[in-house]
């Protein structure tokens, strides 16, 4: 018994530590942190950020929602227009298969962002 009661609090140390229990998306914080690292994705880095296709706020084009019904993972590095980010959401404009579309992302919709591969915010 002894033994399980000094586990726990070991684990529980270990879980909040590691990089896959990384700071939720949605707090003020990783909210700056989020915005910090889409302005450098301007500067030929890759962030990729996974968001909820289906969240309040969330503007794509009709075809995109459809291939895309749940989750969708962007990559911003090399070719993207017109990055805007703002308080509470971003911007841009990417290419799928030749077809331009511009994306509205609230940070509320963010489930997970890495910036330069490393983790962010979100789970992995």
């Amino acid at each position: 018994m002894t033994k399980a009661l000094l586990i726990f609090p070991l684990l529980a140390a270990i879980l909040w530590a590691s990089p896959s229990a990384a700071e939720v998306c949605q707090n003020f914080a990783a909210r700056a942190d989020l915005a910090a690292a889409l302005r450098l994705a301007a500067e030929a880095r890759p962030v990729h950020v996974t968001f909820d296709v289906r969240a309040a706020g969330v503007s794509l084009p009709g075809w995109l929602a459809a291939q895309h019904p749940d989750d969708m993972t962007i990559v911003l590095q090399h070719e993207f227009d017109r990055l805007v980010v703002k308080d509470d959401r971003f911007e841009v404009g990417l290419w799928f298969k030749r077809r331009y579309a511009r994306l509205v992302v609230p940070f509320a919709a963010v489930k997970g962002l890495w910036d330069n591969g490393k983790l962010k915010c979100g789970s992995a």
